[in-house]
């Protein structure tokens, strides 16, 4: 242990401590440094997992274990390298497929217009750790790709198991970005629910005052404290004003709901509906006949 770290910069012996140091690799005229960071769930959140790897030579490869400070020689050298890889991507893959499911599921719900009260909360939690995985992905692609390039030449050099961790990474941040793009369509999907339900609401509030303003105003008229109003000095004058209020209230409460069926009735369903079809139909004639030219 202490023969080794005699041979390195001061600087790369703190990188090799740093146990939450990202992906890297550098050079030396006497050793390479090549640190590969991925991630596993720890305390119930994402964490980085990083693992330095030294080399002297093709034959003089290390492992360091931060835990117990020391280095671990891999006899198989850059072939023990893509091993120990590989078992970190099993574990991230395994860890990405768990987020598309509960990414899947969330979008179930929200598309069955089952909105959770905490929708927001897990939707912030889903796409903070995506992203953190869309970006240690592609630092560990740039770096591996560094070290690839710079020993492919060498021989006994692992090129064809190293060429398939790439296409894994590759892999995994493209479903890592796409499920980056649905969960921001799921929020705006939300926003737009949101802002129709309020709208909703502010639409109901309007009919209401709608209904109870002119209410209000024939209140208002008989409230007057003036000469010869209508019904003054009738024994029945309280009944002929609760009845004009009820009449009233009955008409515009059976006045709106009726404009609204008919606006969603002809206008909404039939109109847009006979439009849609109209178009649908013009496009599958000209897509029909351009065929029959060719």
């Amino acid at each position: 242990m202490q023969n080794i770290t005699q041979r390195l910069n001061s600087l790369h012996i703190d990188d090799l401590n740093n146990e939450k140091h990202s992906s890297y690799f550098f050079t030396t005229q006497e050793y390479t440094l090549l640190i590969t960071r991925f991630f596993d769930l720890g305390n119930e959140e994402l964490i980085g997992v990083s693992t330095p790897y030294l080399l002297f030579s093709d034959t003089e490869v290390y492992n360091y274990n931060r835990k117990d400070k020391e280095f671990i020689p891999l006899p198989q050298g850059h072939l023990s390298i893509s091993e120990s890889i590989d078992i970190q991507l099993d574990k991230s893959e395994k860890l990405i497929m768990h987020y598309v499911d509960e990414i899947d599921r969330l979008e179930d719900d929200l598309y069955m217009r089952k909105l959770s009260p905490i929708f927001l909360d897990v939707w912030f939690d889903l796409k903070k750790d995506i992203t953190r995985m869309e970006r240690i992905l592609e630092r560990a692609y740039e770096s591996l790709k560094k070290y690839i390039k710079y020993y492919e030449d060498t021989d006994n050099f692992p090129k064809h198991e190293f060429a398939n961790i790439m296409e894994h990474i590759e892999r995994y941040q493209r479903l890592s970005a796409l499920n980056s793009n649905k969960l921001d369509t799921l929020y705006n999907y939300y926003t737009s629910l949101k802002n129709d339900k309020m709208n909703g609401n502010v639409y109901a509030l309007t009919i209401l005052s709608g209904i109870f303003l002119p209410l209000n105003l024939v209140v208002g008229f008989f409230g007057m404290n003036t000469e010869n109003l209508f019904f003054a000095g009738n024994p029945e004058g309280t009944l002929n004003v609760v009845a004009l209020l009820g009449i009233l209230f009955f008409v515009f409460l059976l006045i709106i709901p009726f404009i609204t069926f008919i606006e969603k009735l002809i206008l909404r369903r039939l109109l847009g509906r006979f439009n849609l079809y109209n178009k649908l139909v013009e496009n599958v004639k000209k897509i029909s006949l351009f065929s029959k030219g060719l």
